[in-house]
């Protein structure tokens, strides 16, 4: 993790904040993203009234019905109210059925459960993908692979129970060639920042060193405080392929 103070340049480890299903008041609805996050094939929209979710950039469309309610239609493509209404320029949320609406794929209107049906596309540029579970980057220009690297992502302890990463969709927001850990006293090198957690930034980097020497955990396991950690000469293959503003999907 790395400082957001503008004027200091330091990757310090915290708790990353995690998404909650506690927050969803809908019994019916934590039970279909709790499905949706274990097999989100188990999830799809109905084809008579939604397009079929593809890519990033991809038009997502959903014909409202009699009985629907845009709050509802919000939380069944894990976006936000307000992204959904600005998407379709409406001041409030009333709509006509039959009306067709567009669902806003930006990135900042994404939940962090739709992460799972995103899928490289040759319209999307260049995306980087992070699988919790497999512990394994792949990195797309369009729908073609580029790189596929080994990670090490955030392991949970009893200490720090809340330190796992953060599934989503994020762009990478900062970058530098070395990020400074003063409270750890680690040097992280190949820093892309990818999202905010409280006060710090969490973000990819390759695997850090003390005083000169290398610290070292298996990459391919969960060992990091939040952030993605990669192989050295992973990390920078991939700063230098990935610029700024490089959407990066990160999947439970």
């Amino acid at each position: 993790m790395r400082s957001r103070e503008p004027s200091v340049a330091i990757h310090r480890h915290g708790l990353p904040i995690m998404p909650s299903l506690l927050r969803r008041t809908s019994g019916t609805l934590i039970v279909l993203l709790i499905v949706w996050s274990i097999c989100p094939a188990a999830f799809v929209p109905s084809p008579a009234t939604a397009s079929a979710r593809a890519g990033i950039g991809n038009v997502v469309t959903y014909t409202f019905e009699k009985g629907d309610s845009l709050p509802a239609i919000a939380e069944q493509f894990g976006v936000s109210l307000r992204a959904l209404r600005r998407a379709n320029g409406l001041v409030n949320n009333r709509v006509i059925p039959g009306t067709v609406l567009t669902i806003p794929t930006t990135p900042d209107a994404i939940s962090p459960w739709i992460a799972p049906k995103i899928d490289p596309q040759p319209t999307d540029g260049k995306v980087i993908y992070v699988s919790l579970s497999k512990q394994r980057l792949w990195a797309y220009d369009g729908d073609q692979l580029v790189f596929d690297f080994l990670v090490s992502t955030g392991l949970p302890t009893e200490e720090y129970p809340n330190r796992d990463t953060k599934p989503g969709v994020f762009r990478i927001k900062t970058k530098l060639p070395e990020a400074r850990a003063n409270l750890w006293n680690l040097d992280m090198p190949y820093w892309m920042g990818i999202y905010d957690a409280g006060n710090i930034e969490n973000g990819i980097h390759a695997m850090p060193s003390r005083n000169g020497r290398l610290v070292n955990w298996r990459v391919g396991s969960r060992g990091s405080f939040g952030c993605v950690v990669l192989n050295i000469p992973d990390a920078a293959k991939l700063y230098r392929w990935a610029p700024l503003g490089t959407l990066v999907v990160i999947r439970p």
